[in-house]
C-alpha cells in the first residue's frame, strides 16, 4: 500500500549547482509530515547532477531530461508527483525556516484550494529589500474569479509560482498543465488556476526571498526576442480565456489585464528587441485590434492604444 504523501515540491533546475544543494537539505530537514521533493534536471553542463545524486534521501525523487525549459520540467515532475499539495520552487531562492508546515497548516486551516503567500525581492546579495506585494486580501478567502478582479482592480498581479500551495485535485480536476515554452508561462498557469474558481486564501507571510539575478536568462540581450514572443502568446491566451467566462465582470477583467501585458510587450519591443518587423507581424496574426478594446478603462488605456496602433497595427511591413 503506497503511503500517503501530504505535499509534492517541484523545482526545476538548470546549472544550480551554487544553490541546489542548500534548498533540498532545508527542505528536507522537516519531518513533521511527508513530503517528497521532486527536482527536474533540465540538462545541466555544471556538478548540479553530481550534488544531487549524493543525496541519499528517499524522499528526493530526481529526473533528467535533456534541456527542454523550466515549463516542461515543472509538467514532467508534475506527471508522476503524488502529493495531497504541490509547492513550486526555484532553484536560486532561499525559503524561510518551517516552510512547509507553516504553508501546509495554513492552507488546511483555511480549507483552500490555493493558498496564496507573500515573499521578499532581494539583489543578487540576498540583501532584503521589499514585499513582493502589498495589496492583496490578507487573512480572506476569495473565489479565483473574485481574486482575477481584485488583482485587475488593484493593479498587482501576483503570479509568482513560488507563493502558491495548491491541492493536487484541483490541478486535476482542471487538467492544469503548464504552456512549454521559454518564458512569462507562470502568468498563464495562475489565471487558469484562478479561472477554475476554487477557493483561495492569501496570508501576509513572507516566507521566500526572491534573488534578483542580473546575470540571469531573463536579462539577456538574446533573450529579449524570446520573452517579447512569450508575452504575444500570453494576450492572446488570456483574451481567449476571457471569451469562455460566463460573468461579465471576469471578462472585463481578463481584457483590462491583456492590456497590461499588452504594454509590458510593447516596452520590449521598443526597447530591446532586435527582430522587430517578425514581432509585429506575429502581434498581429495572433491578436486583432478590435479585441483589445474591451480592456479600456481610463484615458491612459485610450492613449496607450493609439501608442500600440502606431508602433504595430500601422507599421507598414517591408
Amino acid at each position: 500500500m503506497k503511503l500517503k504523501i501530504d505535499v509534492s515540491v517541484i523545482i526545476p533546475a538548470f546549472n544550480a549547482q551554487a544553490t541546489i544543494g542548500h534548498l533540498v537539505h532545508k527542505l528536507l530537514s522537516e519531518q513533521t509530515f511527508s513530503m517528497e521533493v521532486i527536482v527536474v534536471d533540465d540538462g545541466s553542463t555544471d556538478e548540479t547532477w553530481t550534488i544531487l545524486s549524493a543525496i541519499t534521501d528517499e524522499r528526493l525523487l530526481l529526473i533528467h531530461q535533456e534541456n527542454q525549459g523550466v515549463y516542461a520540467a515543472r509538467n514532467a515532475a508534475l506527471a508522476v508527483h503524488g502529493g495531497e499539495w504541490v509547492v513550486f520552487l526555484d532553484a536560486d531562492d532561499q525559503i524561510a525556516d518551517g516552510f512547509l508546515q507553516e504553508r501546509l497548516r495554513i492552507a488546511h486551516e483555511a480549507q483552500a484550494d490555493v493558498a496564496v503567500f507573500n515573499g521578499w525581492r532581494a539583489d543578487s546579495t540576498g540583501l532584503q529589500r521589499s514585499p513582493v506585494h502589498h495589496k492583496q486580501p490578507y487573512g480572506q478567502s476569495l473565489t479565483g474569479q473574485q481574486w482575477i478582479r481584485h488583482c485587475v482592480k488593484q493593479r498587482e498581479w501576483p503570479h509568482y509560482l513560488w507563493l502558491q500551495i495548491i491541492r493536487s485535485a484541483y490541478i486535476r480536476e482542471h487538467g492544469l498543465r503548464f504552456q512549454e515554452g521559454k518564458s512569462h508561462k507562470d502568468i498563464l498557469w495562475t489565471i487558469h488556476l484562478a479561472a477554475g474558481n476554487g477557493w483561495f486564501y492569501f496570508a501576509d507571510r513572507q516566507d521566500y526571498i526572491y534573488i534578483n539575478n542580473p546575470a540571469s536568462i531573463t536579462h539577456r540581450q538574446d533573450y529579449y526576442d524570446i520573452r517579447a514572443a512569450s508575452y504575444i502568446d500570453v494576450i492572446a491566451d488570456i483574451l481567449a480565456l476571457s471569451k469562455q467566462q460566463p460573468q461579465r465582470a471576469t471578462r472585463r477583467a481578463l481584457d483590462r489585464h491583456a492590456l497590461v501585458e499588452c504594454r509590458h510587450f510593447l516596452g520590449l519591443y521598443r526597447r530591446k528587441v532586435s527582430n522587430q518587423q517578425t514581432l509585429r507581424i506575429r502581434f498581429c496574426t495572433r491578436i486583432a485590434f478590435h479585441r483589445l478594446l474591451p480592456g479600456i478603462s481610463s484615458l491612459s488605456d485610450v492613449v496607450f492604444l493609439l501608442k500600440l496602433v502606431r508602433k504595430i497595427y500601422s507599421s507598414t511591413v517591408v
